[in-house]
């Protein structure tokens, strides 16, 4: 239960007071003054409110009496408990005239904070949750009993969706694009994470997204995963691939860059980055590594290579051949150029 503060009763005996010409005390559930247009009052046990609530009724004080002056003091609720006394000062036969708009309106005050604290602590404990359930792979009993009390369901199949973007109001322009059962995280300042709903219409909703969007430099597609914790890891992942290998690609599913994922976790590093090693110390000034890379993602094309790389293509062909002397490694040998490739992919993603 709301707890009714100091400010909490001062915010109403002000409000109040701008609207009746008599003063206002509110008292605690233990008939302490904690909110008065007389600030000399505050702190002071109030007699007339502890007998309202110990009677649970209004209660006319018609003379000063125990910290009491003359006025009409009320219980107020918030879910049928008492929360509090609210007091009017002045000749009970008048002011009592005032008591039920003050009262209600004391109560719809305190429903109103109630109802505001409720939703910002239950918005702390979905963000919380929604962090355990981006990080976490192991879902305990708390976990899914918080799943039940947010009315989150588990079951439904889902991916995780990271926006690359600056804008500062990112998270409030992705809102819109979020249907039921889908939540937004922010995991840092330029990082968003949708969790969103697995089916056909996906890959539609993410280009929507990117088009509609201002400031949205790179999406990350994780796969459709049981563990949604997989699918964010896949959705980051896939980012930093097509932005450490330089892919002119703005949405980056992982689904189409998990063979290049797999090879850093597979090969035999040390073999592969003697061949990197010699292009680095042979090559000096070529850019031979980069060369290569813009080489397969261009599928050969030596015209759009060398337009990417800003050379002539007679230059382009000289960097091949380097590579070629240097490496024992034929780029335009399907097999050769694999295994380099995969050397390059070593070298950029460790």
């Amino acid at each position: 239960m709301i707890i009714l503060t100091n400010q909490l009763a001062q915010n109403i005996v002000d409000k109040m007071m701008n609207v009746i010409p008599y003063n206002v005390n509110i008292m605690n559930n233990e008939g302490i003054i904690i909110g008065s247009g007389d600030k000399n009052r505050i702190g002071q046990l109030h007699q007339g409110a502890v007998k309202a609530i110990i009677e649970d009724r209004l209660i006319a004080i018609h003379e000063i009496s125990g910290g009491a002056k003359p006025g009409v003091n009320m219980p107020i609720y918030l879910n049928n408990n008492i929360m509090g006394v609210i007091g009017i000062s002045g000749d009970p036969m008048i002011v009592e005239a005032f008591a039920s708009i003050v009262k209600v309106t004391a109560e719809l005050l305190i429903n109103q904070e109630y109802a505001f604290n409720e939703k910002r602590v239950r918005e702390r404990m979905k963000e919380e949750f929604l962090y355990q359930w981006t990080y976490n792979e192991n879902s305990d009993a708390n976990f899914i009993r918080m799943a039940e009390v947010l009315h989150i369901d588990l079951n439904l199949k889902r991916t995780a969706v990271i926006i690359n973007s600056n804008g500062k109001d990112i998270k409030d322009k992705l809102n819109k694009f979020l249907h039921v059962d889908e939540y937004i995280l922010r995991i840092n300042l330029n990082k968003v994470l949708i969790i969103m709903k697995s089916n056909i219409n996906l890959q539609k909703r993410i280009l929507n997204i990117y088009d509609t969007l201002e400031n949205v430099s790179k999406i990350g597609v994780g796969s459709d995963e049981d563990i949604l914790s997989k699918s964010v890891q896949q959705a980051l992942r896939a980012i930093e691939i097509v932005e450490k290998l330089g892919i002119d690609r703005a949405i980056c599913n992982y689904g189409d860059l998990a063979f290049i994922d797999s090879i850093t976790n597979t090969l035999d590093k040390e073999k592969f980055y003697s061949l990197i090693n010699k292009l680095k110390d042979e090559g000096k000034g070529l850019d031979l590594i980069d060369t290569l890379i813009a080489y397969i993602i261009h599928n050969g094309e030596t015209t759009t290579v060398a337009n990417e790389l800003h050379i002539h293509r007679n230059s382009l062909n000289y960097r091949l051949n380097k590579i070629k002397n240097i490496t024992g490694k034929n780029p335009r040998n399907l097999v050769d150029l694999l295994e380099i490739f995969s050397a390059c992919i070593l070298y950029k993603l460790n």
